[in-house]
């Protein structure tokens, strides 16, 4: 049986099996919608769809199931990522609607039915830009194709997907991750007045070689200043850098994402260094906050991001503000303000001294910390530590780790930790959101979580967290494990 200690209670994860990108991820008619990609058959099936979650709070939130499946020759293999749209005044009653942009995966059969003959790359997929429309959130329209595979650039490979739509200047404008023929990753960028004609403008593409692939493309507006986010494949793993299989960043802009051509690869910066993060989603709420919120999962198989017998895999991070450092224009990302709604009695931390907390879920915050070396340890099995100008995160416990090892970066100065534990999740907060670890462990169970530190500073709190998820996931209903049917008209633009 699986170690009831794995479970959630503050992140959002699948009701069963696979769960992976998010997608469409906005705020729409006061509601926000969290799309995500769900396999909801697998290992059986491996067929993409999307599930949804709901929320007026972000912190309590509903299963809305799987409002995008397959279900066209266009879609057949799997509804894949892509973003969503809020376009004013245009429902039947006169309020807003809300347009999703998706990938539909294709795989083209091969000759001999095995697909031995194709390598995906040049050959044997087709992936098209799909739309569909809802007034509720939930229900969609027909699907529409926007852009056919046939019509990208000659550049490009088979590997162009994950639309981003935003408008601005009286347009809208979309950007797709892409795979140049000659392999390097790129982002091509279209034009639209109705959303349903396109017209390519151009690639950004890196000076030199960063990644053969650019998935995920998302963008960050604040005070003037653009970031255009990429998720590279095929980066080297460096000492203090890249240190995962696939990698998620972004890059600070001289000027506006429409009229960039180039992006200098040594500006990238990475959006998080745990183990267990990619394609992340940005989008902008009604309050007129920057919200991110990425995949806490991998495809690495070096480790795996689950247990035998846990019947989810994988979750998202708790929703992220953005905001920008003024004096280094860089990013900064710390969890929304509304999850200290869940905080209960405030229990003070004392250095060297063991705390436990009831519940296994857990925020623990140290400001202005005045120790040059020092760390935090979780259940003397899961250690954050600051030695010698080296943040890292380290598995004290082999069995703890479902084969990861540690991470790190280099920080001059270490002035403040936030830690959010959640049953096998971890997510660290560094110097105000400077510097971010997501990650899994698969501690020992028992009731009460232990948390110890040797760092000093000025105030050290740890406050339990309630379990906002439970009734959710206990009255969650999941579909059917089954094959879907191709009767659903589809329309060419």
């Amino acid at each position: 049986m699986p170690n009831s200690t794995w479970n959630v209670g503050f992140h959002l994860r699948s009701p069963r099996a696979w769960m992976n990108d998010p997608n469409g991820c906005c705020q729409f008619r006061g509601v926000y919608h969290f799309f995500y990609q769900y396999d909801h058959g697998w290992p059986e099936i491996d067929q993409k769809a999307w599930g949804e979650f709901s929320s007026t709070d972000l912190i309590h939130w509903t299963y809305d199931g799987m409002p995008l499946e397959p279900s066209c020759e266009d879609d057949k293999h799997g509804v894949f990522t892509g973003t969503s749209y809020v376009e004013k005044g245009t429902a039947s009653d006169g309020g807003d609607k809300l347009r999703v942009f998706y990938t539909g995966n294709v795989i083209c059969p091969a000759p001999d039915h095995n697909h031995k003959d194709f390598d995906f790359v040049y050959a044997g997929r087709h992936a098209d830009v799909l739309t569909c429309e809802s007034e509720d959130g939930t229900t969609f329209s027909g699907k529409r194709v926007v852009i056919s595979a046939e019509k990208y650039p000659d550049m490009c490979s088979m590997h162009v997907r994950d639309p981003k739509v935003w408008k601005e200047d009286g347009r809208l404008h979309m950007l797709l991750g892409a795979r140049h023929i000659d392999n390097h990753g790129m982002v091509l960028v279209y034009d639209s007045t109705d959303g349903y004609t396109w017209t390519f403008s151009h690639a950004i593409n890196p000076r030199y070689f960063f990644g053969y692939v650019w998935e995920c493309p998302n963008i960050v507006h604040i005070e003037g200043n653009e970031y255009l986010a990429v998720n590279p494949q095929g980066l080297p793993s460096l000492y203090d850098r890249w240190q995962n299989m696939w990698q998620s960043g972004y890059f600070p802009l001289q000027g506006r994402i429409l009229e960039t051509r180039e992006v200098d690869e040594r500006q990238f910066v990475e959006w998080d260094h745990g183990h267990d993060f990619y394609a992340p989603q940005t989008f902008l709420d009604e309050q007129g906050r920057w919200i991110l919120v990425g995949w806490l999962g991998t495809f690495d198989g070096n480790y795996s991001a689950t247990p035998d017998n846990l019947a989810w895999w994988h979750c998202l991070t708790v929703p992220r503000e953005v905001t920008r450092d003024e004096e280094t224009d860089l990013l900064k990302q710390n969890p929304v303000p509304e999850l200290r709604q869940l905080r209960g009695t405030q229990c003070v931390l004392k250095s060297h001294e063991p705390l436990d907390i009831e519940g296994r879920l857990a925020d623990i915050t140290l400001e202005q910390i005045a120790s040059a070396v020092g760390t935090l340890t979780l259940d003397d099995s899961f250690q954050i530590s600051y030695v010698q100008g080296r943040l890292a995160i380290n598995y004290l416990e082999a069995r703890h780790a479902a084969g990861r090892t540690d991470r790190f970066i280099r920080l001059q100065r270490l002035t403040s930790l936030r830690v959010l534990v959640d049953g096998s999740v971890v997510e660290v907060y560094a110097n105000g959101g400077e510097e971010v670890f997501s990650c899994r462990w698969f501690p020992d169970e028992k009731p009460d979580l232990t948390v110890e530190t040797t760092l000093r500073a000025a105030r050290s709190f740890a406050y339990p967290l309630q379990d906002a998820m439970a009734e959710m996931y206990a009255t969650a209903r999941t579909p059917d494990i089954k094959m879907p049917g191709w009767n659903e008209e589809i329309q060419l633009a």
